[in-house]
């Protein structure tokens, strides 16, 4: 079959390589242009994608090669992608996935595919079906999913939106569940667009914006927390353009409010992106959406759209790039890489992304919930911003909570607030009446806390640097719950197979040790490890910290570090047994006894 873009379809390529200063960057574009018009990337198709932006074919298929999202010749009609992490497994997701695998025949029009986190933990188990979500999956849901595909009539429910209430008055999540949130109408009503239009009509010296932000004490929310203000002076001074990058990359498990923000309140962000943009003085802005992000980038650009047509944008293009799988990409020199049109692959530091990123150029890159933060402080100012939380922990944070609670969702509360309260009173406590095992509390790559840490008294506070003193960190801010029938060994292989699954392959301590755990707590869980391989996990992972280009060695080992030695009972009563005692028996791990039952 012949695979060549009608005149329409290349006019539009054309206008979206217009967009960027090199050609090869639509590449990503390029290729979910395949999938439209054919159903599919192959190889044909990219053959001819590389004639028109003028790289080799080599190339395409290498980039194409790297990302797991694009919809492969051999996917069928409909495309199951099943939510596997952490976060879904502990609400039944194998229990699904492998009632889906026994339901659906070799003749059915249907691809099931495992995946890895898919950023809707408080919807779990959950999966997409071609790029809509599916939330609270059971077994019988999926029967009647899988009839309804045989006949043809299946059809996207709608999605589901959640906000527990709290006695913390929200500040970025406020509007989100008001009907029509996502519009231009309903945002302008409600304010927006106002702090910008004072900043621009004004004429605001821009220094003084970054003066502003860097007073508030405003710490990224993404997951590094630097300082905002301080990153953005940190930009190199010269003749070449800046550019504005967001990442709205989600994809550290446990982490679903970037999601939320998107969906139901995109102009928010985009009000953040202008005030930002014109502070450091950028060319333009990149959104870097992931890719399992399909009606969240469709709702950003409609926002984007309504925006430039009402004439708010002020001549500074803004960009909805969406990625193609690949959580790598959400560590920012890994998204510039995606970005320029190429494997997202992590880059040395320095320099700096400041100093030279995106297109060699000096570049800021934001998380989403950092950038909607910069609105707010210039509308309330420093002062109303700083009385929340902590002097070095200032301002709400929106804390993503799932796992076993009884009220899984995002809070938006004061930075400082007791783990315990949020885990006991604002999320309801342990699923069922059960008891707390273990918390993981600034999505996967944080190291896992005790129950008797969270649990302690004076209570572990939920701010940077609180959290960095109990040798964890808050990270994204996904809080795992994890109860006390949960097995910490089966735990730690889900962990390592996803950050095996995820490693960009560039650094051998990476790529190899992330393998050997993975294998190791794969062999304890299944019986057949030995105990001389328990501290042998915490060996392989302290070679990994510290010694690769990136920090996806550091957040795969961190985790394991900390889980095989505060539970290292746990691991052995696996290697005495000879079986998973919480899959086939009990287990009474007392100090300094190991029994197993059943």
């Amino acid at each position: 079959m012949s695979r060549e873009f009608n005149d329409a379809t290349k006019q539009e390529l054309e206008r979206i390589c217009s967009r960027y200063p090199k050609r090869e960057a639509a590449l990503l574009p390029a290729l979910r242009l395949l999938e439209r018009e054919f159903g599919c990337v192959d190889e044909e198709g990219m053959v001819h994608v590389a004639r028109l932006l003028g790289v080799s074919p080599a190339k395409v298929f290498g980039v194409f090669t790297f990302y797991t999202h694009y919809k492969r010749p051999e996917d069928r009609k409909y495309v199951i992608e099943h939510c596997s992490t952490v976060p879904c497994a502990l609400r039944g997701s194998e229990a699904v996935h492998d009632h889906l695998k026994k339901t659906i025949q070799p003749d059915d029009p249907i691809t099931l595919k495992k995946v890895e986190c898919l950023a809707s933990c408080d919807t779990a188990p959950c999966l997409q079906v071609n790029g809509d979500f599916v939330d609270y999956v059971t077994p019988e849901m999926g029967d009647r999913m899988v009839a309804s595909m045989r006949a043809g009539t299946w059809k996207a429910p709608t999605p589901i939106y959640k906000l527990p209430a709290t006695k913390y008055p929200p500040v970025l999540l406020k509007h989100v569940l008001e009907p029509g949130s996502e519009t231009l109408e309903h945002y302008q009503r409600r304010g927006g667009y106002e702090t910008w239009l004072k900043v621009y009509d004004g004429k605001r010296n821009p220094d003084e914006i970054i003066e502003e932000v860097f007073k508030s004490g405003l710490r990224g929310r993404g997951g590094a927390g630097f300082p905002t203000g301080q990153k953005w002076k940190f930009l190199a001074k010269n003749d070449k353009p800046r550019y504005l990058v967001i990442n709205a990359d989600e994809s550290e498990p446990g982490t679903f409010k970037d999601k939320m923000l998107i969906d139901k309140d995109p102009h928010a962000l985009i009000e953040g992106i202008l005030i930002s943009g014109y502070a450091i003085k950028a060319k333009c802005s990149y959104i870097y959406i992931r890719g399992e992000f399909v009606t969240g980038a469709q709702i950003l650009q409609k926002a984007v759209d309504e925006a430039e047509a009402a004439g708010l944008l002020k001549g500074f293009p803004i960009t909805v790039h969406r990625g193609a799988g690949a959580y790598i990409c959400g560590e920012e020199t890994g998204l510039l890489s995606s970005l320029e049109g190429n494997r997202g692959y992590p880059k040395i530091k320095p320099p700096f992304p400041a100093v030279e990123g995106l297109f060699r150029s000096p570049t800021i890159v934001n998380n989403v919930e950092t950038i909607m933060s910069v609105v707010h402080i210039l509308k309330n100012g420093v002062e109303w911003f700083r009385k929340m939380g902590t002097e070095k922990s200032p301002g709400m944070k929106i804390f993503s909570v799932c796992g076993h609670v009884e009220r899984p969702g995002n809070y938006e509360i004061p930075l400082s607030v007791p783990l315990k309260e949020v885990i006991y009173d604002l999320a309801g406590g342990i699923r069922g009446g059960k008891n707390l095992k273990a918390v993981i509390p600034g999505g996967l790559s944080a190291p896992i806390l005790t129950a008797a840490e969270v649990l302690a008294d004076p209570p572990l506070r939920m701010d940077f640097d609180a959290l960095a003193a109990a040798k964890t960190m808050l990270g994204s801010g996904g809080i795992i719950v994890i109860d006390d029938e949960t097995c910490i060994v089966d735990t730690l292989w889900n962990t390592l197979r996803f950050y095996h699954h995820e490693s960009c392959g560039q650094c051998t301590p990476c790529r190899e040790g992330t393998g050997w755990i993975e294998k190791m707590a794969a062999k304890m869980e299944q019986g057949r490890g030995r105990d001389d391989e328990i501290m042998k996990i915490d060996e392989v992972a302290w070679s990994m910290v510290g010694r690769t280009i990136c920090v996806l060695a550091d957040a795969a080992a961190l985790p394991a570090r900390s889980m095989v030695t505060k539970f290292k009972a746990e691991f052995e009563a696996h290697c005495a047994a000879g079986k998973c005692p919480y899959k086939h028996g009990s287990v009474d791990l007392t100090p300094a006894k190991v029994l197993i039952h059943g």
